[in-house]
């Protein structure tokens, strides 16, 4: 075992369109269940959108209106009822008395207009969740797919600079929005009609506690090293040439941040769009000397869609909580590409 910084994961909470929490949603995903459907949405063709919603028989009724504050907008809305579930499950984890700093991971706006996370989104997520957070010392990243292995990161900035021993980290996002997917429509993004390169939007919502000392009581868990992070100017909305450069950058500092033999089994963002497969292919070859020769590529968007700005850390808990089945794949590489530009990759390695 690698005696670079590393973190433990003591708890997890997770929704995704596969599941209603962690547990569910790991073994959905091994299964390789499949949430796409049909919905309500058409596209400028008149071809009904598909997507992986989480059912709304899950959503319904979680939020308490009385506690409601301020004016959400609809995506707003969503996102807290997705995260308010998945942060739900994690309270059991918690210590009691706890108030730990939050740093969550939220959708990149498509434009100006669009809100995301904010403090009023996170004022309602405390007093829903019932969860102290120490919002002095939360953050927000709001980068799209990358941002949620970026605020891995933040966790690991606040254990070098505080003597507390826990802070969540999470993430959530939701494309099931007219404004969202409207983007998507116009510039030919989504999977649909005769289109053959485009994706299946999702939605989810995650959170990891994690601990700076393994608590032995928890058995085996997941420990998660410092994440790397590059950036790609020939990103799909940039006229740069793309040479793949970010992802391969991200993926190298995340592995060096271990120091271990061979990477077994590589968890990717890919989501059917050609654009990032071809720097995944670069990210891989460049750094081939570090990968197991049976190295396994998974990537889950194929059972929950695409899940933005929450696919990383949904990743991360999903190894976690299937540990056991797991164990043989790891030390294993996640790695996220945002739409534009940001590229992040993180290792997660079993703690024995």
């Amino acid at each position: 075992m690698s005696d670079k910084p590393k973190v433990y994961v003591a708890g997890v909470g997770m929704i995704t369109a596969v599941g209603a929490d962690a547990e569910m949603t790991a073994a959905a995903v091994k299964a390789g269940v499949c949430a796409y459907q049909e919905t309500a949405y058409f596209d400028k063709a008149f071809n009904k959108i598909k997507m992986a919603l989480v059912p709304e028989e899950m959503l319904a009724d979680c939020l308490d209106e009385e506690l409601l504050q301020g004016d959400l907008t609809s995506k707003q809305a969503r996102m807290l009822q997705l995260a308010k579930i998945a942060l739900s499950e994690l309270v059991s984890g918690i210590p009691e008395g706890l108030e730990a700093p939050l740093f969550i991971a939220g959708p990149k706006s498509v434009d100006s207009s669009e809100l995301g996370i904010n403090p009023l989104f996170l004022e309602n997520l405390e007093s829903q969740s019932g969860i102290k957070i120490d919002k002095q010392s939360s953050r927000v990243i709001s980068t799209g797919r990358a941002g949620s292995l970026s605020v891995i990161n933040l966790a690991f900035r606040y254990f070098e600079n505080s003597s507390q021993d826990y802070v969540v980290v999470g993430a959530v996002d939701t494309f099931y929005d007219k404004h969202t997917l409207d983007y998507l429509d116009k510039t030919d993004r989504l999977l649909c009609g005769p289109t053959i390169d485009g994706f299946i939007p999702g939605e989810g919502a995650v959170f990891l506690l994690l601990s700076r000392v393994k608590n032995e009581k928890d058995g085996e868990t997941v420990c998660v090293y410092e994440a790397g992070s590059g950036f790609e100017k020939g990103h799909m909305y940039s006229e740069e040439v793309y040479r793949g450069d970010g992802l391969s950058e991200a993926c190298s500092t995340a592995i060096n941040n271990i120091d271990v033999t061979k990477i077994k089994s590589v968890y990717a963002s890919l989501n059917g769009e050609s654009h990032f497969a071809k720097e995944y292919g670069v990210a891989m070859t460049r750094n081939r000397d570090v990968l197991a020769e049976n190295v396994k590529t998974f990537h889950p968007a194929d059972c929950v869609g695409d899940l933005g700005a929450a696919t990383g850390l949904v990743y991360a808990g999903i190894i976690a909580s299937n540990i056991q089945a797991d164990r043989a794949l790891m030390p294993a590489l996640i790695c996220c590409s945002s739409d534009k530009g940001q590229r992040t990759a993180v290792v997660v390695h079993h703690s024995s």
